[in-house]
């Protein structure tokens, strides 16, 4: 499946790009400078970073690191609501289009919520989408 809703239905496949993959790296030197990691456990995670396919397998590479990687619950939530959206957008639009058939047509009062869950998704995803485009990590301290 490659459809334009795949960074929002399957967040953790999509593929990584050369720009994950230096910020990735970048924030594995942040972690070994804050001593989050030891030089030996980054050099190990390097490897791991430079066989990973998606970002889903950049979880394995930040285990333990905080902030690195997008949360589950997060990525839960954008696959839910992303789905929730689009069912609601397809069911309200049929719903219109039959409505229209019958001789009452209408503005297009579908708009509204699917405008509103759509803003919804929009903030899910730009924030999800912040953990890959950061390049430090957080620190306990």
């Amino acid at each position: 499946m490659n459809t334009v809703f795949d960074p929002l239905l399957m967040p953790d496949q999509v593929c990584l790009s050369d720009t994950d993959r230096q910020t990735a790296a970048a924030k594995l030197d942040h972690a070994v400078r804050y001593g989050t990691l030891t030089p030996p456990q980054a050099v190990v995670r390097r490897d791991l970073l430079h066989t990973a396919r998606n970002r889903g397998e950049l979880r394995q590479v930040f285990d333990g690191v905080d902030g690195a990687v997008p949360s589950d619950g997060l990525t839960v939530a954008l696959r839910v609501v992303t789905a929730v959206w689009l069912v609601t957008c397809v069911v309200q639009f049929v719903v219109w289009l039959t409505m229209a058939a019958f001789g009452n047509l209408d503005w297009p009062w579908w708009l509204f919520s699917d405008a509103g869950l759509g803003l919804v998704v929009g903030i899910l995803w730009w924030t999800h989408e912040s953990y890959h485009r950061k390049t430090d990590v957080q620190v306990e301290r």
